[in-house]
């Protein structure tokens, strides 16, 4: 009995002991069941780290898209129609008809319920792709393909959040109605990147050269007291959205023409001035120009055809005289008009990021300059001589800050995520690259040619103007006419110089004509905009 008794315990034990055992399984999978079929989820955007302007104001993540979340229910159906595309709205039907639920872009806000509701979600970008060749874009996966998003991938992608829409659903997965609807990642993350830029003149000399027709153009825009770019803008501009349209564009909007080289005609002037005042050569050094001159065989014209007569070094920066400075460029000497050259920052990148740099351009060293001719080129910037705008408005802005180069910057610093700035960049030495008397008398030249010379048109009444046109032959031809670049690059106010501008226009026809306007307008906008 005590034998039988002990058995049948034992059995009793081990059949209680598995249907512990099997209890306990079951008690799982309802957990994970549960905790599976509970909810339903639609992601619709990632957020990333915010790009700043050098005021902290957003150039990305500062537009919104508003999109509708719904339940299957009559009540959103009918909420929805007329506000999605009709295919949209068919597909909405199929999904709802399923027992699913949907998040949908739409254009307003709805009158929200448990069933349905509408939330802002940041869009990346500008409607407007402000600072677009700087700011760059992603690929299909969110990773920065080009520009800032590139270079600081890693940091604009520390504290991605994305955006959902929650559904509360029953055991067996289906939505349950009359419940709210939970939204999360929403907040846009404060990690990122601050550049110089500044947001309101990087529009107003968008929208300005916009405003000019221009085509295929740059214009840059420096801080001369400090050296930072506020504005840099290329055109044509491109979709941030859509890089497809743009890859077979024929005038490649996807490179950032302020960075590439152009042949620059008259602006580099100033600086074969600056080389020759820096030897020791007078401003009251005269020629008289009859039109035209020849060198080795090869002739070079003055695009007054009838010659200007005597003029001095101011005369001659002022109305623009070819031949004045070829024979100022011959007394000059070609080490010396390169070494200046060099000084001002030609034939030198401009590293801005990490993946992000100026061309180096192209500055013919002396030994190329070897003939009368070959320095005749290079005295109004014509020949091998290349440069950027950014170059360009460098050196304006070297000028302006009398003799003072300071190399230009585009990034203050990094933020962490609460948005505070832990790592502040800082840049290249200030070198005193001419005389500070050499600059000031560069600087009544370059008065007078809004005064009274080639660069009239920028002259304006709400602000003083300095600076110099240019019309570069590129060596190409459209419809058998050679191709011109037109320049103008400056700084205002005159007196106390606080920004200076470089504005290229490919194929624009005379720098005075297409540029100079427009140099007027941004420094009048930008003005207005400080004293405001």
């Amino acid at each position: 009995m005590k034998k039988r008794a002990l058995f049948v315990f034992i059995v009793l034990i081990f059949i209680f002991s598995a249907t512990g055992v099997r209890l306990y399984g079951l008690s799982s999978d309802v957990i994970k069941a549960s905790e599976t079929s509970s909810s339903k989820s639609i992601d619709v955007a990632t957020l990333r780290g915010t790009v700043y302007d050098c005021e902290m104001r957003p150039l990305t993540n500062t537009e919104y898209d508003i999109y509708a979340a719904a339940k299957p229910s009559n009540e959103a159906l009918a909420a929805l129609k007329g506000r999605v595309l009709p295919a949209v709205f068919e597909s909405v039907m199929d999904k709802m008809s399923r027992g699913n639920p949907v998040a949908v872009k739409i254009d307003l806000p709805v009158e929200e319920t448990e069933n349905i509701v509408s939330v802002k979600v940041p869009r990346r970008y500008f409607s407007a792709f402000t600072a677009c060749h700087i700011v760059g874009y992603l690929n299909s996966e969110g990773e920065g393909i080009s520009g800032v998003e590139k270079s600081y991938n890693r940091i604009l992608s520390a504290y991605n959040s994305t955006v959902s829409f929650r559904f509360s659903a029953n055991a067996k997965g289906r939505v349950m109605l009359g419940e709210g609807i939970e939204v999360s990642g929403n907040n846009i993350p404060k990690n990122g990147v601050v550049l110089t830029l500044d947001r309101d003149i990087q529009q107003i000399t968008e929208s300005v050269l916009d405003a000019s027709g221009a085509d295929c153009a740059a214009a840059v825009v420096i801080e001369v007291e400090s050296g930072a770019i506020r504005a840099c803008v290329s055109r044509p501009l491109f979709n941030q959205n859509d890089i497809s349209k743009n890859l077979n564009d024929e005038k490649s909007p996807l490179i950032n023409r302020a960075f590439l080289p152009f042949s620059v005609g008259s602006v580099f002037k100033p600086v074969v001035a600056a080389a020759a005042l820096e030897k020791g050569i007078s401003e009251n050094f005269e020629y008289n120009c009859t039109g035209s001159v020849v060198y080795n065989g090869v002739t070079f014209h003055c695009h007054k055809k009838d010659g200007h007569g005597v003029l001095d070094m101011e005369g001659a920066v002022a109305n623009s005289c070819n031949t004045y400075f070829i024979e100022l460029a011959l007394a000059t000497g070609a080490e010396n008009i390169v070494n200046a050259a060099a000084d001002f920052g030609f034939g030198r990148k401009n590293i801005l990021a990490e993946g992000i740099e100026s061309s180096s351009g192209r500055l013919p060293q002396p030994a190329e300059l070897d003939s009368k001719a070959a320095i005749a080129n290079i005295s109004f910037g014509q020949g091998s001589l290349l440069a950027t705008p950014l170059q360009i408005c460098s050196a304006m802005a070297t000028i302006a800050r009398e003799g003072l180069y300071i190399e230009p910057y585009l990034i203050e610093g990094e933020c962490d995520e609460n948005g505070d700035v832990v790592r502040i960049h800082r840049y290249g030495e200030k070198r005193q690259i001419i005389g500070r008397k050499t600059a000031e008398k560069l600087k009544g030249f370059l008065e007078k040619v809004v005064e009274y010379g080639s660069g009239s048109r920028a002259e304006s009444d709400l602000v003083s103007v300095a600076g110099k046109t240019a019309t570069a032959q590129t060596g190409k031809t459209e419809n058998g006419e050679e191709i011109y670049n037109a320049w103008f690059a400056g700084y205002f106010p005159a007196d106390k110089p606080e920004y200076a501008i470089a504005i290229l226009k490919e194929n624009g026809g005379e720098g005075a004509l297409s540029c100079a306007p427009v140099f007027k307008t941004i420094a009048e906008k930008i003005t207005a905009h400080d004293n405001s």
